[in-house]
């Protein structure tokens, strides 16, 4: 596989995009997972269940980069320019909206909605059988979590219909998969042992906060794709 520079750049991106992923307090994130987590006594159960989401987080993003990349091969030559143009100007204007207003694309997470799921987890804990059903349903939840997209994943999206190749497309969502593993098993690991930690991490700021960020890099890799094709 050829490591061109914006295959090189999409790659960089999509490994910081993934670690802000992972630890941003919103819906596609470890905050579903946190309240199967929260009062759980065994390690061991509770790192069944996050693995269990992150499987389907990985699982889907294998499958998006692998479909989108495949897309890619077969656009016609005539319409590549345009389309990797247009795709870098979306960039551009996605990253400015998550600057100057993070929440109308990402809107903020629900506590009592995760309240709500706590509740309902403690009918889950006890039981062998309803443990494993409670790790398939996040696998459900963290697959459908990435095929219903999180804007953070718009590099990748652009990148993997620019790319001309499956193997290059499937690699940079797989890393961006990897990131989001890393961080989110950090924060659950940290929530495990230290539970007023959720309390923290779930303040409005940090959300705004690191969706900033991803807007800030957004518009970085769109303008470098931008110029490259130029």
């Amino acid at each position: 596989m050829e490591l061109d520079h914006l295959f090189w750049a999409a790659f960089q991106s999509s490994l910081i995009l993934g670690l802000v992923h992972g630890v941003n307090p919103c819906g596609h994130s470890w905050l579903v997972l946190a309240p199967f987590i929260v009062g759980q006594k065994k390690g061991r159960k509770a790192a069944f269940l996050t693995v269990s989401f992150l499987a389907g987080t990985a699982a889907a993003c294998l499958l998006l980069g692998l479909t989108l990349g495949a897309i890619s091969t077969v656009i016609p030559e005539t319409f590549e320019y345009w389309v990797d143009i247009g795709t870098a100007g979306l960039l551009l204007l996605l990253g400015a909206v998550l600057i100057i207003n993070p929440h109308l694309l990402h809107h903020h997470h629900d506590e009592e909605h995760g309240h709500d799921h706590e509740h309902d987890l403690d009918h889950l804990k006890p039981a062998a059988k309803r443990q494993r059903m409670a790790g398939a349903a996040l696998f459900g939840v963290g697959f459908v979590n990435m095929i219903i997209p999180c804007p953070t994943v718009a590099i990748m999206y652009g990148y993997a219909l620019d790319s001309g190749s499956a193997l290059k497309a499937t690699t940079v969502f797989g890393i961006y998969a990897l990131g989001t593993a890393a961080a989110v098993a950090v924060v659950i690991y940290a929530i495990f042992h230290v539970a007023r930690l959720l309390k923290t991490l779930t303040q409005d700021w940090v959300e705004d906060a690191l969706m900033r960020g991803a807007g800030v890099i957004t518009i970085i890799f769109a303008g470098y794709s931008f110029i490259a094709h130029l």
